[in-house]
C-alpha cells in the first residue's frame, strides 16, 4: 500500500513539476510568435487575393505558425470574404493549436517533421479543393476583424506601442487567456497518462494489438473534430512516449485545429462542419495508409 502511494505521490510531484517547466517555455515561444508583427498580413491577402495557389501557400504559411494566431487569422481573413473555401480548409489541415508549441518544447525534430507534413498535406488538399470546386469565398459577416491581429496604429510612439502589446498581447492574451489552461492540460494530460501506466501496460496494449491501434487512430481523429486544444495533447504525449505511432498523431492532428475553430463555429456552422468532414475523413484516410505501411 505505501509503495502504491509513493507512485502516485511521486507521479503527482513530477507531473507538476514537467507541467511548471514545460508551461514556462511554451509560454515563452507564444510571447515570440506575439511579437511577430502580423499588422500587414492583410495586405498580404489583399496582394494575392483571386490568385488561388498563392492563398493555399500563404495560408499553410500561417497555419504552420505554432499556437492559435494563424487559424484564427485565417477565420479573420475568410470572413472578411478575402480568402477561399480552398485556402481556408488548406490552412486548417496545416495547423495542429497549441500543440505545437508543446510538441516543439520537447522534441523540435519531430515537430518540424509534423509541421512539414502537414504543410504539404495542406497545400496538396487544397489545390485538390479548388480544383473541384473553385473560388468559393466566404459572405462577409460580423465577425471581428480583429481576432488575433495587431491591429494597432503606426502613428502611435514606441512607448504606446509597447504598453500596447504588453497589455493586449501579453497580459489579455498570453497570460489571462492561455497561462492558466496551458498548465492545466498540460498537467492533466501528464498525470492522467502517468496513472494510466502504473495500472495498465499502454505500449503492449497498442503495440501488440492491431485493433486497439486502429481503435486508437478513430479516436485520435474523432477528438481531433473538437474545436479546442487541450484534449489532442494526450495524442502527442503518447507519440513523445513511444506508445503510439506517428501515423496516429498525423492523424489527430489533421483533424484538429485547436481553438481556431471557434471563431469558425460563430461566422459560419456550415463551413465549420465541411471543414471538419473534410480533415477528419483526410486524417482518416492518411493514418490508415500509415498503419497499413508500417
Amino acid at each position: 500500500m505505501n509503495s502504491l502511494t509513493d507512485s502516485f505521490l511521486t507521479i503527482l510531484f513530477e507531473s507538476f513539476t514537467e507541467s511548471i517547466e514545460v508551461s514556462a517555455l511554451v509560454l515563452l515561444i507564444m510571447l515570440l510568435v506575439e511579437l511577430f508583427n502580423i499588422s500587414t498580413i492583410s495586405n498580404y491577402f489583399n496582394k494575392i487575393h483571386g490568385k488561388p495557389i498563392l492563398e493555399i501557400l500563404l495560408s499553410c504559411a500561417l497555419g504552420a505558425v505554432p499556437g492559435c494566431a494563424g487559424g484564427f487569422i485565417l477565420v479573420t481573413m475568410y470572413s472578411r470574404n478575402m480568402l477561399s473555401l480552398a485556402a481556408l480548409c488548406a490552412g486548417m489541415t496545416a495547423t495542429f493549436g497549441d500543440e505545437a508549441i508543446f510538441l516543439f518544447t520537447q522534441n523540435p525534430k519531430i515537430a518540424i517533421l509534423l509541421t512539414t507534413t502537414l504543410f504539404i498535406l495542406g497545400v496538396a488538399i487544397g489545390i485538390t479543393l479548388h480544383i473541384i470546386s473553385p473560388q468559393k469565398y466566404s459572405i462577409k459577416s460580423n465577425l471581428s476583424d480583429d481576432i488575433c491581429l495587431n491591429h494597432y496604429n503606426e502613428n502611435l510612439t514606441l512607448k504606446d506601442k509597447i504598453v500596447h502589446f504588453a497589455k493586449e498581447h501579453l497580459w489579455n492574451h498570453i497570460i489571462k487567456e492561455h497561462a492558466l489552461k496551458i498548465f492545466l492540460y498540460i498537467f492533466l494530460t501528464l498525470l492522467t497518462v502517468g496513472f494510466l501506466n502504473l495500472s495498465v501496460d499502454i505500449d503492449s496494449l497498442l503495440q501488440n494489438n492491431s485493433t486497439a491501434l486502429w481503435l486508437a487512430l478513430l479516436l485520435a481523429v474523432s477528438i481531433g473534430i473538437m474545436p479546442i486544444s487541450g484534449p489532442h495533447l494526450v495524442f502527442v504525449v503518447l507519440f513523445l512516449q513511444g506508445s503510439i505511432p506517428f501515423s496516429i498523431l498525423l492523424a489527430n492532428s489533421i483533424s484538429q485545429n485547436g481553438h481556431a475553430g471557434i471563431p469558425l463555429v460563430e461566422h459560419s456552422k456550415n463551413t465549420f462542419f465541411i471543414i471538419k468532414i473534410i480533415t477528419a475523413i483526410f486524417g482518416f484516410l492518411v493514418g490508415s495508409i500509415g498503419l497499413l505501411v508500417v
